[in-house]
């Protein structure tokens, strides 16, 4: 299984570029923070940070909000929130690591937010009891990740192809994504208590040229110890194959976003 650090090498080369061509994030993490219960946040903690979208939605909606630690196994991401430090209004603390480690107190914050980071948790459940022990009794968790059945059109183009493409291209989708019962389970595994879980499935249509770069920034690890020449043939052929399957106005695909929102229960 890929680990975070293994994902991260995708994200140090997306940076830059990430907020552009993963902006329906922002969307989502807006509703993340809308379904987070009315009550004083003071202190955030947000796991698989990233360019701190998440937390930006969350102090959008939550104005209580006074400090914030994020915390992320990519650099180049943490750069990005980094810069946008000025502008948030709140105390920043920022560290390199990892979701299942988290370097914190128990019970050191109001509320745990994660967006669109949970599919890449190599342990998933380690993760939840981590962010769970982070919570204060009373406080909110909050996940936003990538849902089973996401990017189901793309997944047959891969296994279609032939010769095959690299099995862990084609496995990966099954490797990292969970569905609502899973997610509930995990929550409450860890001694939370589900407040709401919900999927939403999209419709999506994009060029192709777009489709691509979307998975790539998030994604290109997979390609990490390959031979250069050989990674860009099979991604040569996998546009081919793509642009093959795709319409006259682009390649349509279902994008399935998976929510979970928990307290932890006051002692």
């Amino acid at each position: 299984m890929s680990s975070g650090r293994d994902a991260a090498a995708s994200f140090d080369r997306s940076a830059a570029d990430y907020d552009r061509i993963l902006a329906a994030n922002r969307l989502g993490a807006s509703r993340l923070a809308a379904a987070m219960p009315p009550q004083g946040y003071a202190d955030l903690l947000d796991v698989g940070c990233g360019t701190g979208f998440t937390t930006e939605a969350v102090l959008a909606r939550h104005p209580s909000v006074r400090r914030v630690t994020g915390i992320d196994p990519s650099e180049g991401m943490l750069e990005q929130f980094r810069a946008k430090a000025p502008a948030l209004g709140v105390q920043l603390e920022l560290l390199r690591g990892t979701a299942e480690t988290l370097p914190m107190d128990e019970a050191a914050f109001d509320a745990v937010v994660s967006g669109m980071a949970f599919h890449w948790f190599p342990d998933k459940p380690a993760a939840v009891r981590a962010m769970a022990r982070a919570v204060r009794p009373g406080g909110t968790v909050a996940i936003l990740a990538s849902g089973r059945g996401s990017d189901r059109e793309f997944q047959r183009v891969l296994a279609d192809m032939r010769p095959r493409v690299p099995e862990a291209w084609v496995g990966v989708f099954d490797l990292i994504h969970r569905d609502g019962p899973e997610l509930e389970g995990y929550l409450e595994d860890a001694g939370l208590e589900p407040l709401d879980i919900w999927e939403e499935h999209r419709a999506r249509r994009m060029s192709v040229d777009a489709y691509l770069a979307r998975i790539l920034a998030v994604a290109s690890h997979l390609m990490d110890g390959m031979d250069p020449e050989l990674a860009q043939s099979e991604l040569a052929r996998v546009a081919a194959a793509t642009a093959a399957a795709a319409g006259p106005r682009g390649f349509d695909y279902r994008f399935v976003k998976l929510f979970g929102v928990a307290r932890r229960p006051a002692a």
